[in-house]
């Protein structure tokens, strides 16, 4: 039995999406909807309106505001609902619109769902910014996995993407990589990226740095391969291709992700039970620069 059910899917799976009728979160509504249809999960679309309460107390604000800004936010989110619903006929959907920060809305929401889906920018956002503050701050808040939909509608290419780290594995990152792929279905990608330029940095190009690379390289594909195992026992169906790359980490999973749907990676929690994770180099780049939508899942 593993995080995810003994078939790899929790059970009465729920996926969470955050709306707030942006481009960005009409590209999120659709892939909410196929993770749903793959899974077979009721999916909550979720508006929070929020008003700041450092700039305006709630002691100020008009009367009935509150009530107000709840009835916008349920009809924002029975908006992307019926969006939801004409685009994925059969799907169960449930609009969820309530007066509150988004972070900590969103957060609450999916506290007990299987995936949380983002887009990548708010209302705030702009042409040139990488990353919108409400994904961020979520992601500091959250316990389960996060998508970050990235870029526009993208044309499907049939495969996940498993960031794998072979000196720090996690068994829940490529776990539910191995789900991903087998509800596709579709191929899974593993790669592992070892950056071995120090080699050369700091002996040069020799014979001695050369079989030292060569060294490190077979000891990452057999730890690769001893990874994958348990996940191919569990998924037999699920075809692996596994890849150990000599090169910077972060530039070469970030251009790993023009070829698949979706790139898996994975972020160490908040020590002291605390929900949110803190993001590392190689997930901080994927979610700022990936082609394709990001998962993170929390290790």
């Amino acid at each position: 039995m593993n995080e995810y059910g003994g078939a790899g899917r929790v059970v009465n799976p729920t996926v969470v999406v955050g709306y707030d009728h942006t481009p960005s979160s009409e590209l999120a509504l659709i892939e909410a909807g196929r993770e749903a249809m793959w899974r077979g999960a009721v999916v909550k679309v979720v508006h929070a309106a929020h008003i700041s309460a450092v700039l305006i107390p709630m002691t100020a604000t008009p009367p009935g505001f509150k009530t107000i800004a709840e009835d916008t936010a349920a009809k924002i989110a029975a908006l992307g609902a019926g969006a939801l619903r004409e685009r994925y006929p059969g799907l169960t959907v449930e609009p969820v619109g309530v007066f509150g920060a988004p972070p900590e809305v969103l957060a609450a929401v999916s506290s007990d769902a299987e995936l949380l889906v983002l887009g990548s920018r708010g209302l705030g956002g702009f042409s040139g910014m990488l990353l919108g503050s409400v994904v961020l701050r979520t992601l500091a808040r959250t316990r389960c996995p996060v998508m970050v939909v990235r870029g526009g509608v993208p044309e499907p290419r049939g495969a996940v993407l498993a960031a794998v780290d072979v000196e720090d594995p996690s068994e829940t990152v490529l776990d539910f990589a191995f789900a991903e792929a087998a509800a596709g279905p579709v191929p899974l990608h593993a790669v592992a990226v070892q950056d071995l330029t120090w080699a050369r940095m700091y002996v040069g190009d020799t014979a001695e740095s050369r079989i030292l690379a060569s060294e490190a390289m077979d000891a990452a594909e057999k730890a690769l391969k001893q990874l994958l195992a348990p996940g191919s026992t569990r998924y037999p169906d699920v075809r692996v291709e596994a890849a150990v790359v000599d090169a910077v980490p972060s530039a070469a999973l970030v251009q790993a992700t023009k070829d698949v749907d979706v790139v898996i990676t994975g972020a160490h929690r908040h020590g002291g039970g605390r929900p949110g994770v803190r993001l590392g180099p190689v997930t901080h780049a994927l979610v700022h620069h990936a082609y394709c939508p990001v998962v993170v899942v929390p290790r």
